[in-house]
């Protein structure tokens, strides 16, 4: 059982490597021939590039509709983006109409880090369903592709027939098959019924459509202020020749990837925020049975059976969806470590005077605000689950309290109350220790590697206003000021 367990958590850095390799590849062109490089068969290379799109052909992998947006949205814009990129590197300067390279390098980033994390997503999957990409439909399928997805499936794992069941058979066999387990003692539904009655509460939530607006708006904000300040400076904001339509046009279109980054933050928050509902809802069923006998799905925190039913729909629970978690917790780590780049660009430029375009700080102090402020509502839910583990802690050391209490005015006065509680007693002291260690010390919830305490934000956001103001002590220590056609001068 605990081989099995280390596997289905086990982050394959070899599996990622190689994704990462598929990403980054222009697709059609040069992703298929390290997709046959590595996989050394053709059958093998194409079933990979049909299941994970790198050169989409059949309907028999994926949906006409799905084939027809590579084609004309997708892969044209990879092109495009690359292009401008390669142009940037391999052109000279004078060839480029006053465009500052350093914007598509910029917006570049957006992309790179967008296919950082769906290489991250390839990290995590099992051996038997990265084995399955490599294998023909309909062994592993569009549908299932999408069940994957944090941004689909995910997001709204009932409406995927399943999902929630696969997740719920997994979490059961993490925990070592608590719910299959025969109930001793119970009353009303068996754990596994009062486990599921518990996910469905917080997995029937849907995404909040404000999310999707804030995604577009941040994402257009920050292209809205490269626009506008190549405009106003006279910059060309498309072109006039080849070479600086590409750069331009490529720029544009990797800060609209963005909205992919952005929407991955969004839904890390979101997911954090169903987990803690998830534990609250099943903490507050713990109770005396005498509190509220009508309901048959409590557990009765003055039975020992009760207590320990109650612990294992607690491991359960917590093991629901684990690898989407430690991907949620990955995805999080990767947008702030890109806010903490672009402050070290932001101080590069301040402090070695490198010749840039005012727009090219415009664009980082716009993306580092966007991304603090998105990043920091990740961190707050993450905060608000960890919390959590803390508040279910003070609850048991509570009614411990009140045990001790009841049981030293009942020995002073000589009550007989007919029932030790000794046992419970010892029970909960257990539950204290294992909620201690399993969910504080050995696995809590974390981001950028640090328990995710009340203390994070405020670091986080921290290191970033630090290094902006570094980076503005940079620029007035070294002088520099802006022409009317907006590049630097020191």
């Amino acid at each position: 059982m605990e081989s099995s367990r280390v596997q289905a958590s086990q982050f394959s850095w070899q599996r990622f490597t190689t994704s990462l390799i598929y990403e980054n590849l222009p697709p059609v062109f040069a992703s298929p021939i390290a997709a046959l490089l590595i996989e050394r068969s053709f059958v093998r290379a194409w079933n990979v590039c049909q299941h994970r799109g790198l050169m989409v052909l059949s309907t028999r992998y994926n949906p006409l509709l799905f084939i027809l947006f590579s084609w004309l949205v997708i892969y044209p814009a990879s092109w495009l983006v690359t292009l401008g990129m390669v142009t940037v590197v391999l052109s000279d300067a004078s060839t480029l109409g006053g465009i500052d390279p350093l914007q598509m390098v910029c917006a570049y980033a957006f992309l790179f880090c967008r296919r950082l994390i769906i290489s991250v997503k390839y990290g995590y999957f099992t051996d038997t369903e990265y084995a399955a990409i490599s294998g023909p439909a309909p062994d592993w399928h569009f549908d299932k592709t999408a069940k994957k997805l944090i941004a689909r499936g995910w997001s709204d794992p009932k409406n995927f027939p399943g999902l929630m069941e696969a997740e719920l058979e997994e979490a059961d066999r993490l925990s070592g098959s608590k719910l299959t387990l025969p109930q001793s003692k119970t009353d009303g539904p068996n754990l596994k019924e009062r486990v599921k009655d518990i996910l469905d509460q917080a997995y029937s939530r849907k995404v909040p459509a404000w999310h999707n607006l804030l995604v577009v708006g941040s994402v257009l904000f920050i292209l809205f202020a490269l626009v506008v300040s190549k405009y106003e400076s006279g910059a060309a904001v498309v072109g006039t020749t080849p070479e600086m339509i590409a750069v331009n046009l490529g720029t544009y279109l990797a800060i609209l990837s963005g909205m992919g980054i952005m929407g991955f933050g969004l839904m890390c928050a979101f997911d954090f925020e169903r987990r803690r509902n998830a534990n609250v809802v099943l903490d507050e069923r713990l109770m005396d049975k005498a509190v509220n006998n009508a309901d048959k799905n409590a557990f009765d925190r003055s039975d020992p059976h009760g207590l320990g039913a109650w612990m294992d729909a607690r491991k359960v629970i917590r093991s629901f969806g684990r690898r989407y978690l430690y991907r949620v917790q990955s995805y999080t780590s990767i947008l702030l470590c890109f806010s903490f780049l672009c402050v070290a660009f932001l101080n590069f430029l301040a402090w070695t005077q490198t010749s840039h375009h005012l727009s090219t700080i415009i664009v980082l102090v716009s993306t580092i605000i966007v991304i603090a402020f998105i990043g920091s509502f990740a961190m707050y839910r993450a905060i608000q689950l960890q919390q959590q583990s803390y508040a279910v802690r003070s609850n048991m050391l509570n009614h411990l309290l009140e045990l001790e209490i009841d049981g030293a005015v009942n020995s002073a006065g000589h009550l007989g109350t007919g029932f030790d509680t000794t046992g419970i007693k010892n029970i909960l002291r257990q539950l204290d220790e294992n909620v201690n260690f399993e969910e504080i010390v050995y696995k809590p919830t974390s981001i950028l590697g640090y328990r995710a305490d009340n203390g994070m934000i405020g670091s986080v956001l921290g290191v970033l206003v630090t290094g902006m103001l570094l980076a503005v002590q940079g620029f007035v220590d070294t002088g520099i000021a802006y022409a009317l056609n907006g590049w630097s001068a020191y």
